[in-house]
């Protein structure tokens, strides 16, 4: 009986010991929090809320005394109780920057002093710490990743620093980040050639390089960064390229007035975010859109998520009669801004060069309400052609992707196959329009031509090839793209007229629809 009773006793310790950080810890470690905790000024309930981390968040322990930890959460540090943070042999995040604290100090690829040496750092030298694994910091320092001893390394954070941590409150709201752990929110790229990297600093790896309007996913925030997933792939961006898009975005903007006191404008519509701003009762905001709870809108420059408990709608934010259109536009410059708004008060949504063709769907204005590739703002009349296509031309277009991938058949014109002529032939033919069969024929006797500045959707575009000065035809779609049955291909495909070939062998096009 007494054995059991022992037995009993030493599983009972050991459980504990697993949930629980060490009463005392020499060098760091590092720990999850077991629910949703408290990050206080310091080692009491008595003082002040810095932030509530979430359930499983991962952070640095420096010190632990009396049931209180000294960490480090997102560039932010303090005390959290040790009953609710449990011990894991590694953790990740935005820690802070590492200076280091000793000469000829050594950056391996693990951590341990039985890994290889990367490369070795003097006194002084700093870097992004990103994360932790036994009394090893996780670094980032000249694209490299790999790990330094924290016996010699000091780490500084957005609110303190020390060799692990001191007690120095924030009151800094961007500090207030947390990252989700959910589904998350539909979100798209701003800017070209924006990058995803491993971590939220640009010190560290590049995984990917994305376009304007590619769709994400945005999980949560780590300070001036989104976390965001994209094809398997999860990272963060930068978060002045990255916009989430509201489930409902507003025709006309709305005014709206702060009802409380310090309220929070958010990165995104979850206390997952973190705050990019405080604002004050009666302070004035754009509202363009919601999402949930909570609505997206703009306050003295800034463009965030507030909680709708907090917003009181004023006024819709323009008199200006909204006419409803329903138009294809065509962009006049380049850099031109998509903004959440009928005014250059909102914030920017996108920018669109020369040529992109967007959905009009009605006028604030001189402001056209507009909507490409799945984003939906407002951009100025100046910049902006109406485009005089007709619905005809529209249907031949919608007729034609219905064909994507029939077989390119040397001759052919009809649904079992079709050669470049044969297609547009069949494509008319089915809307009463008679053209010749062959691309030659088509270019000298049907339509009238046109400028490449000026194409629309349905208008045939020409090329010549090494035998004949017009050896292909297509139909342009919009958007700088055009419909074809390609012999290299092998079938009905949708092509760039960017892409090298077409731009070199561009001849010409004619518009058949008047």
């Amino acid at each position: 009986m007494k054995k059991r009773l022992l037995s009993l006793l030493l599983a009972v310790i050991m459980c504990v010991s697993l949930l629980a950080v060490p009463a005392s810890a020499a060098g760091i470690s590092g720990a999850k929090t077991t629910s949703a905790l408290n990050l206080r000024s310091g080692a009491s309930t008595s003082k002040s809320i810095i932030m509530t981390m979430p359930a499983g968040a991962e952070v640095i322990v420096g010190m632990t005394q009396n049931g209180w930890c000294k960490v480090v959460y997102n560039n932010t540090v303090g005390y959290a109780s040790a009953d609710y943070l449990k011990t894991v042999s590694k953790v990740s995040g935005n820690f802070g920057t590492g200076t280091v604290s000793g000469s000829d100090v050594r950056m391996r690829s693990g951590a341990g002093t039985n890994s290889s040496i990367i490369t070795t750092l003097d006194k002084g030298t700093k870097m992004s710490v990103i994360g932790a694994s036994g009394n090893w910091y996780e670094v980032c320092y000249s694209g490299k990743t790999g790990y330094v001893s924290a016996d010699y390394m000091k780490l500084s954070v957005g609110n303190a620093s020390s060799s692990a941590a001191t007690t120095k409150p924030s009151t800094s709201a961007s500090t207030t980040t947390s990252t989700s752990t959910g589904s998350g929110f539909k979100a798209s790229v701003i800017g070209t050639s924006v990058r995803l990297r491993s971590q939220p600093n640009t010190n560290c790896d590049t995984l990917g390089y994305y376009s304007n309007g590619v769709s994400l996913t945005a999980l949560g925030s780590v300070k001036d960064w989104y976390k965001v997933s994209y094809n398997g792939k999860t990272g963060y961006m930068a978060a002045q390229y990255v916009r989430i898009t509201p489930s409902e975005s507003y025709s006309a903007a709305k005014s709206g007035s702060v009802s409380g006191d310090s309220v929070r404008l958010r990165m995104g519509p979850s206390t997952d975010f973190a705050a990019i701003a405080t604002l004050n009762k009666n302070t004035s905001v754009k509202i363009t859109g919601e999402t949930g709870s909570w609505y997206e809108v703009s306050a003295n420059g800034q463009y965030g998520y507030m909680s709708k408990d907090y917003i009181k709608i004023v006024s819709t934010a323009s008199s200006a009669t909204v006419e409803k259109m329903d138009k294809i536009g065509i962009v006049t410059g380049d850099g031109v801004r998509m903004r959440s708004g009928a005014g250059t008060s909102y914030s920017t949504i996108g920018y669109y060069n020369k040529g992109i063709q967007v959905k009009v769907t009605g006028k604030t204005g001189s402001w056209y309400a507009v909507s490409y590739n799945g984003l939906s703002g407002y951009m100025s009349a100046d910049y902006v052609k109406l485009s005089t296509g007709n619905a005809v031309a529209d249907k031949i277009v919608s007729t034609a992707k219905q064909y994507l991938g029939t077989p390119y058949v040397y001759g052919g014109s009809s649904p079992r196959g079709f050669d470049c002529s044969g297609f547009m032939y069949y494509l008319y033919g089915q809307y009463g329009y008679s053209l010749w069969r062959g691309a030659g024929g088509q270019w000298n006797h049907n339509g009238t031509k046109v400028d490449k500045s000026d194409l629309q959707p349905g208008d045939l575009v020409f090329f010549s090839d090494s035998v004949d000065p017009i050896g292909h035809v297509g139909m342009y779609i919009g958007n700088n793209q055009f419909i074809h049955a390609s012999s290299g291909k092998g079938c009905v495909v949708i092509t760039s007229l960017s892409s090298s070939y077409y731009a070199n062998h561009y001849t010409g096009a004619k518009r058949i629809i008047q």
